[in-house]
């Protein structure tokens, strides 16, 4: 190590340099790098979403639909139908669903309007949607909201605050005015050239993408913070700034690869799960810190030597935390505090159990709060079974929380006679009474075989009214101009309909739901699909947002299983590495899984459900990145613990990690939990504000219950090289 550390500190500019010059090309690579917001696109292979989500894009290309709710109040019965009309003029909206007097619609003095749109919530044409209900109807008290079940982008101004509050921070707590300053630009040096090798993934999630760098930032400052500690302590030994350098990144090298190395491998755990999102956080976050490594060791000791002069004007003295009666709190009650730390278990382990994990996160709804929202879905099946499932249609629509549920065959394919059409079409247009349809319908009877005769579907009368009109003038001068018209918009609009319904080899049943996404109500409803639909002759899938959440609770609780284990096993072994006993790495796993356990516990006591990434999240990055501080605390006792007695062990420890541990820890807790308040959506929130609470309780659980369980096992956690004296 001591080669590589002369030749990045005598070859410093010509390295910083080139990574420069890295970082400027993955700068202009970061636009290139796609962004994914369906998250059924990181459903596993064989789910069954997946595949039926795969099928019906081929089969029904044009089949999305996107929609805005907008809710009125206050609006008088004239102005409801006027404010229908007006908000279908809007441009780049297709249709607005409105019923005068229905309950679906109007409630309390408010009034609901769907606006129907064919372009992606994050298309230019839907933004114009919401920018002109925000500016035409401004008049109103109005408020809408739209549909989407993807996360927002990251606000430029959500990423400078957090810089802002790192940079006060690390202000505060170093030993120079302008350290800060240099650790960022080190670290945002790694962010972006991490960013832009994204593109070797050819896509990403807005999830990703959102958290990614600032993740990145907190999780690597106190690789920053390690080297420049070891600079001064070399410092104090020679005047020779660059020898002191080249000691210190020889020196450092262990504590930060062993560091980085536990927070690599707990990230990487991610990578073993099914859901591909974590896969792609996993590798991201993983890559993000190991450049971040790389570029602590080949920028910042070029930065530290060019600015030492004024690193050495600039000085200020950093926070004393004084420890001293910590430390003897700690060797005092040893006993109490492992028994605490075992109970603490137990019952975090017990408890965490009642918190809820939810696998949607749905932002603040103001329409949700007056009309129940809706959710559909698809049941996509093979066109052999559709009289199977039009039958079972009766019978779903009859379930609680089921407004409708749809098809070809019970909508436009539906057939009737003479009377039901007339009575049908009596509300869609004028001029087709009874005579009159008792005369299409006998028409057309002597073009059909008998077994046809006598009924007729909505959307064979339109095609057969289409082909009279386009093929028989006189007819289309007997019906009149207006109806002929209205039938041939009819038929080019229900023949779009039925493709949207009707495939060449499957179809689609529609069902909409008044039940919550997710929860007992969504689960018991998908259970009785998949017993009404098991005696279907060919595959059958269901496809939707509430179905991707069934389908992952399904199996969330044996993978949340095999990745606390895998990392714990991984953790283990990595550490066991290090101390070469098995005995501190096992406390250490157990520590920082009672803080996953403790975390849990607290959001659930708290009212929130837990959502399952964030969950997946923290878990790994507590255990990979947590950990280094229970590394580093027993590292400092271990040392001292070989002149020294336990009690005095147990100070020196405290006073060689406490500026760091709180250092790196305040960046990770206040600046997760403020990132995602600032940030506004729902699943970013969760993700920061988990990871917050799960590191504030590491730190308490690393500060206050550690020191007691390293002295109470003495014997076993102070090395062979101990003093050999009995703890005081």
């Amino acid at each position: 190590m001591k080669r590589i550390a002369d030749f990045i500190v005598e070859r410093r500019l010509w390295i910083v340099t080139a990574v420069l010059i890295a970082a400027v090309v993955c700068a202009l690579l970061i636009p290139k790098v796609g962004i994914v917001t369906d998250m059924s696109e990181y459903l596993p292979d064989d789910s069954n979403m997946k595949i039926g989500t795969d099928i019906m894009k081929e089969e029904f290309p044009d089949s999305a639909d996107y929609s805005i709710r907008v809710m009125f109040k206050g609006l008088s019965d004239e102005e409801k139908s006027a404010m229908a009309k007006k908000l279908a003029a809007i441009e780049n909206v297709a249709n607005v669903d409105y019923v005068q007097g229905d309950a679906d619609y109007n409630k309390d003095g408010y009034t609901k309007y769907v606006l129907r749109t064919k372009y992606d919530y994050s298309s230019d044409e839907e933004k114009a949607i919401e920018a002109a209900l925000t500016a035409d109807f401004a008049e109103h008290e109005m408020q809408f909201a739209n549909d989407d079940s993807s996360g927002s982008g990251m606000p430029t101004w959500v990423a400078v605050v957090a810089v802002m509050i790192l940079t006060v921070i690390l202000i505060v707590m170093c030993n120079s005015w302008i350290e800060p300053f240099l650790f960022l630009f080190t670290i945002g040096i790694a962010v972006v050239i991490n960013l832009g090798t994204n593109l070797i993934m050819g896509s990403i999630s807005e999830t990703t993408f959102s958290v990614a760098a600032i993740l990145q930032l907190v999780l690597s400052m106190d690789y920053s913070i390690i080297l420049t500690n070891r600079y001064r302590q070399e410092c104090a030994k020679t005047e020779d700034r660059k020898a002191a350098m080249k000691s210190a990144v020889a020196g450092a090298f262990s504590s930060i690869s062993s560091s980085s190395v536990t927070t690599v491998v707990g990230l990487l755990a991610l990578v073993f799960m099914s859901f591909k999102l974590g896969v792609e956080m996993g590798v991201v976050l993983a890559k993000g810190v190991f450049l971040s490594v790389i570029c602590v060791f080949l920028v910042l000791p070029g930065l530290i030597l060019w600015f030492s002069g004024l690193l050495e004007k600039t000085r200020k003295p950093a926070p004393k935390i004084p420890t001293g009666g910590l430390a003897g709190f700690c060797s005092r009650f040893r006993v109490p505090l492992s028994v605490v730390f075992v109970l603490l278990f137990i019952g975090a382990f017990i408890l965490h159990y009642r918190t809820t994990i939810s696998y949607t996160m749905i932002d603040h709804d103001p329409v949700a709060e007056v009309f129940d929202k809706e959710s559909q879905v698809v049941l996509l099946y093979e066109n052999a079974d559709d009289a199977r499932v039009t039958s079972k249609a009766e019978d779903i629509v009859k379930w609680d929380g089921v407004k409708s549920a749809t098809n070809l065959s019970n909508t436009l394919g539906k057939q009737y006679t003479a009377q039901e059409m007339s009575a049908v079409l009596a509300g869609m247009a004028e001029g087709f009474d009874l005579s009159a349809v008792e005369m299409l319908y006998q028409y057309r009877d002597t073009m059909v075989s008998p077994e046809q005769a006598g009924h007729m579907s909505l959307l064979e009368l339109m095609y057969f009214l289409r082909d009279v009109v386009a093929n028989n003038p006189g007819f289309r001068v007997l019906m009149g101009e207006e109806i002929a018209q209205y039938v041939e918009k009819s038929a080019a609009e229900m023949d779009d309909a039925a493709r949207q319904m009707q495939g060449p080899k499957y179809s689609r049943l529609v069902i909409t739901l008044t039940i919550p996404e997710e929860g007992e109500e969504s689960e018991e409803f998908f259970r009785k699909m998949n017993d009404l639909c098991s005696d279907l002759t060919g595959p059958y899938y269901l496809i939707g947002t509430s179905a991707m959440s069934y389908e992952m609770s399904q199996s969330f609780d044996s993978e949340l299983l095999r990745i606390t284990l895998l990392t714990a096993v991984a953790i283990f072994l990595v550490v066991l590495i290090t101390f070469r006993s098995p005995i501190v790495p096992f406390i250490l796993v157990l520590l920082v899984q009672c803080g996953v356990y403790i975390t849990i516990t607290v959001i659930g006591f708290q009212g929130y459900s837990i959502n399952y990434l964030a969950l997946l999240i923290v878990q790994c990055i507590l255990m990979g990145s947590m950990i280094d501080y229970g590394i580093l605390f027993s590292n400092y006792y271990r040392e001292a613990r070989r002149s020294v007695g336990a009690s005095e062990a147990l100070k020196q420890a405290y006073a060689g990690s406490i500026h760091t541990i709180l250092t790196s820890g305040l960046i990770i807790v206040i600046v997760t939990v403020i990132f995602g308040q600032c940030f506004g959506d729902p699943t970013i929130e969760q993700i920061c504000r988990t990871i917050s609470i799960g590191a504030g309780c590491a730190i308490l659980l690393i500060l206050f219950v550690l020191p007691g369980v390293l002295i109470c096992f003495d014997r076993f956690t102070a090395g062979r090289g101990r003093l050999k004296e009995k703890a005081n």
